[in-house]
């Protein structure tokens, strides 16, 4: 009996996680969009890229050694003194130096600076072109739900169609109406059908194209329609903003560079000359030389540039404000025209319901006037397609406000 209960239980959990599986929202679908989308895979790529090359930088302060070996003839007259019976003009002649920087000015925190900031660039980028998804996403998924409520309002007409229809073939068997009545319906019925099919076959081509981009079968899923509680706030968090800001800190860094161009380097310099045979200087006979101390560079080449190279500097900030600047405008403006779609809609949508029990209502007239033979068929027809316009239209005004809603949210960032 235990067994038999855990066994229920675990199949009431299963088709519970099933159930659940099989809905789908807007904001799961930007999720899936996104781990989807193949540029996802660019995130990883920068990270070890600048791990390799932040490891190459912090190398610099390694010891650098150099060799070189010389196996020749010597041109000229080469240092000699005394007949040592080993003048020979064919020399080896072996340099090796050792460098240990102390200080580099700077430089290697400059380039691990450079690096981090190239690196937040990068990403920032592939961070805009994932979020142009969300636009895409908006488009299809709000597609689909606007047609599923399409569809629903023509099950409504033709279930009153239907009604009818067996209301007339019963009259027409008792002799009380015409065939033609039973035929009109019918005709109408048809029509409907080709309007189901029409956007039957539009909702198959945006439920592929979702499944596409998503990364997962919809054909089995139903959209949950979600709820218009988005607040409608003036602050824009996109991300391209990010990108700006990570752009500025480069051009930072970069400058930094200049500036450490400009410092002296210090380090520890060891050196040694080996040759063979070796050089006779009266006694003594030299065959190794060695030298070892402290190096100073300083190269003062950037001084000449360095007034041009900080209003490069200023330029290229300047330049990153201005796209900032028109990008903030546009977006501002794009959500000033929501704003006011967002409002004529919802002005528009407040009649809709009224206008729906009015059409309602006449045609549960004509209905009336029909049954009873007062009035005619094409009055009732007339009628029921203006209601189902109306609970059409209502449809049609309410998926699109929460489409606009959620564009707005898009513009204007999480």
């Amino acid at each position: 009996m235990r067994k038999l209960g855990l066994l229920k239980y675990i199949g009431i959990l299963f088709f519970m996680n099933a159930a659940s599986a099989q809905t789908l929202t807007i904001d799961q679908s930007y999720q899936l969009a996104v781990e989807n989308y193949p540029l996802i895979k660019q995130y990883e790529l920068i990270e070890k890229s600048k791990e390799y090359t932040i490891s190459n930088a912090n190398k610099a302060y390694l010891p650098q050694v150099s060799i070189t070996a010389i196996e020749g003839y010597v041109f000229g007259d080469f240092p000699t003194m005394g007949n040592s019976g080993n003048d020979s003009k064919f020399k080896f002649i072996g340099l090796g130096q050792v460098n240990q920087v102390i200080w580099d000015g700077g430089t290697t925190k400059t380039q691990k600076k450079i690096i981090e900031a190239s690196s937040n660039v990068d990403k920032a980028s592939v961070e805009v072109s994932l979020y142009e998804l969300r636009s895409r996403v908006n488009q299809l998924y709000f597609g689909m739900l606007l047609i599923d409520e399409q569809l629903k309002q023509l099950e409504i007409q033709n279930t009153i169609l239907s009604n009818n229809i067996d209301k007339v073939k019963k009259l027409h068997e008792n002799g009380l109406t015409y065939k033609t009545d039973v035929d009109e319906m019918k005709v109408e019925q048809l029509n409907l059908n080709r309007q189901k099919k029409d956007f039957q076959y539009t909702r198959n081509g945006y439920q592929t194209m979702l499944s596409y981009l998503i990364g997962k079968n919809i054909s089995q899923t139903k959209l949950e329609k979600p709820i218009n509680s988005i607040a409608f706030d003036t602050l824009i968090k996109r991300p391209e903003q990010i990108r700006f800001a990570s752009q500025r800190n480069l051009v930072t860094a970069q400058a930094d560079m200049q500036k450490v161009n400009l410092m002296p380097k210090v380090g520890l310099l060891g050196a040694g000359v080996v040759l063979a045979p070796g050089i006779n200087l009266g006694n003594n006979k030299i065959s190794t030389v060695g030298v070892a101390g402290l190096s100073v560079g300083w190269d003062i080449k950037g001084l000449y540039k360095n007034s041009n190279e900080k209003e490069l500097t200023k330029q290229q900030l300047n330049q990153i404000d201005i796209q900032e600047e028109t990008f903030l405008f546009n977006t501002r403006f794009q959500m000033n025209q929501k704003t006011a779609d967002i409002e004529r809609q919802t002005a528009i949508l407040k009649d809709d319901d009224d206008i729906v029990k009015l059409r309602q209502t006449i045609r549960e007239g004509y209905q009336l006037k029909y049954d009873t033979g007062a009035g005619p068929l094409i009055d009732l027809l007339n009628a029921t397609e203006k209601e189902g316009n109306a609970r059409a239209e209502k449809a049609l005004h309410e998926i699109q406000l929460l489409m606009t809603s959620y564009e707005y949210q898009t513009i204007k960032g999480n």
